[in-house]
């Protein structure tokens, strides 16, 4: 429609003459009344959810600096850190920074000199923990901005330096990229980006954890402030990207917002909700991609790799067995609720069912939430030779398998996940931590 056309350009020159005008006169502010001003008439109020920005944070005192040549960045330290430290911190940093700029990853906004030059800064300090931190947000920026530090351990193993220092600078940029983002999604998406860049899940490696409490959440609930929920980011880029990284990227910048009124930040779109709707436009579905990687999990450690990402994890890894059913028939009822997306493990060898060639499922889950139950019939070397899923429930939290075995299986595994009701949000507490009961039997002829 060529008038609408006309009109945004007409607005655009007036604004530029505007700018032109309150600039020559050293007052920004009649432009940022303007502005405010057009974004009222054509955007409604704002009444979604809203966040708190990072706290502002002091840097820690350090008296020794050395700045890369090649990029902004610097590291700074205390008297008791050595040169050959300093320089391998400053290395490492180097490294990450130039392989997320690759990657296409947002580099971290300037900090105004706040470390002593515009250079993102590391600083190798027992003053505060491990992490990243905010300066506060910029006011400058179009989309919502934070300038940002990073911290790490200055007794870190020589070993571990590489994998710390690229965990604290990713946490740092996705805090200035992102603000609003809960700090679990920062952290798991900072672990997932150093496993792809150094093979260690973050300075921490919470994956062990994270296998061996499977009722935790992806990121939310997951191991270590959500460090864990790296494999779940893993599964992800593997599925929609074939490893080209630009899937998780790209739900970053999707979520990124502008905050134009009232106080907090804007928390609408979240991570989950852009994760959602880029595996809906993909024709995918979320709770597809959750119940597989709730099954896909299981075989870490146990018999031959059915995925890359399972192949890709240690092996030691391994999700424990939640109930082992010796009998028919049998009862399990959760050794721990389920938190959104956790999941849960039964399993029972062929000695049970006997001669039995067809068995009953059911599952009985508390209100609230949606269930997934999977049935995977494994060989004896504890590969899968057939599997049968449930539909998903709805207001029913009930679910019913006919299980038909095939001769070649030894060990029958039950996948029981909690699909929550609803898309999860980092941000808030969890309240969908449900229990559920299965109920295994002969099939009666």
């Amino acid at each position: 429609m060529p008038w609408v056309r006309s009109n945004l350009l007409c607005m655009a020159l007036a604004i530029a003459a505007q700018a032109a005008t309150a600039q020559a006169q050293g007052d920004l502010l009649g432009v940022d009344d303007m502005a405010e001003a057009i974004v009222s008439m054509t955007s409604p109020v704002w009444t979604g959810p809203r966040t708190t920005a990072p706290d502002r944070v002091s840097r820690p005192p350090a008296s020794l600096a050395i700045r890369s040549p090649y990029a902004l960045l610097t590291v700074h330290a205390g008297p008791g850190v050595s040169d050959r430290t300093l320089r391998r911190a400053l290395q490492a940093l180097e490294h990450a920074r130039a392989r997320l700029d690759a990657l296409g990853w947002p580099s971290p906004i300037p900090d105004g000199d706040l470390g002593g030059g515009p250079e993102l800064d590391l600083y190798l300090s027992a003053a505060l923990p491990a992490a990243a931190y905010s300066d506060g947000l910029v006011p400058w920026s179009y989309l919502d901005r934070a300038s940002t530090f990073a911290v790490v351990s200055p007794a870190l193993p020589a070993a571990m330096i590489d994998a710390c220092v690229t965990s604290a600078y990713a946490e740092a940029m996705l805090m200035s990229a992102e603000p609003a983002e809960a700090r679990s999604w920062r952290r798991a998406t900072a672990a997932w980006l150093t496993w792809e860049l150094t093979g260690y899940a973050g300075c921490n490696d919470a994956v062990l954890g994270q296998q061996a409490e499977p009722h935790r959440s992806w990121i939310a609930g997951a191991a270590d402030g959500g460090s864990g929920g790296m494999i779940w980011l893993a599964y992800l880029s593997e599925r929609h990207d074939a490893h080209s990284r630009r899937f998780i990227r790209d739900v970053w910048a999707l979520a990124s917002q502008r905050t134009w009124e009232g106080t907090g930040l804007r928390a609408e779109p979240d991570l989950w909700s852009a994760i959602d709707a880029a595996v809906s436009r993909s024709g995918d579905r979320l709770l597809d991609n959750v119940e597989e990687l709730a099954v896909l999990r299981w075989f870490v450690g146990r018999g031959e790799p059915p995925h890359p990402l399972v192949a890709s994890l240690d092996a030691d890894a391994k999700v424990p067995v939640t109930r082992r059913m010796t009998r028919l028939p049998s009862r399990v009822t959760a050794a721990h609720p389920l938190q959104p997306f956790g999941s849960a493990y039964a399993t029972m060898n062929a000695a049970a069912w006997n001669d039995s060639t067809r068995l009953h499922c059911w599952l009985r889950g508390e209100y609230g939430v949606r269930w997934s139950l999977v049935a995977v019939q494994l060989d004896g070397h504890g590969n899968e030779t057939r599997r049968i899923a449930a539909p998903h429930t709805t207001t029913t939290p009930n679910s019913y398998l006919p299980i038909e075995l095939d001769e070649r299986t030894q060990q029958l595994l039950l996948v029981v996940t909690n699909l929550s009701n609803d898309v999860p949000d980092a941000d808030e507490a969890d309240v969908h931590e449900r229990a559920f009961e299965l109920i295994v039997d002969r099939a009666t002829n």
